[in-house]
């Protein structure tokens, strides 16, 4: 069988041939081995607590910039801000997946260690 292939503007003529050993209609195709029902199903819910949609911060400092805003979808870690302490910059990531319903710093402020930051939903 002759089959034409472009890539990058270039064609080229291949010959292929269909080996007797292998499956000609993939649809076909069964695994030699059998996928553990617990690969299938879904990963439970994660079971998040109140507290923990609540950004705090690690560390005493300054805020240095803010990138979370109010009604925003973030995933966990995603940078919510920057908090300098000592000459050195530290970015807050989100807690957990969910939705910026409040911040409660904007920059130039201090902070201490356990204040909250932001809150989401």
């Amino acid at each position: 069988m002759k089959l034409r292939i472009s890539l990058e503007g270039q064609s080229y003529d291949v010959d292929v041939e269909i080996l007797p050993e292998t499956c000609a209609d993939p649809l076909e195709f069964e695994p030699h081995f059998d996928v553990p029902a617990s690969v299938l199903r879904p990963p439970p819910p994660a079971d998040v607590r109140p507290e923990d949609r609540i950004c705090r911060s690690p560390i005493a400092g300054v805020v240095v910039s803010v990138a979370a805003s109010i009604r925003q979808k973030v995933r966990q870690d995603d940078p919510m801000l920057v908090i300098e302490a000592m000459k050195m910059q530290t970015t807050i990531g989100a807690p957990v997946d969910g939705t910026v319903d409040a911040v409660h710093v904007v920059p130039g402020q201090s902070v201490k260690p356990g204040q909250p930051l932001c809150t989401l939903v």
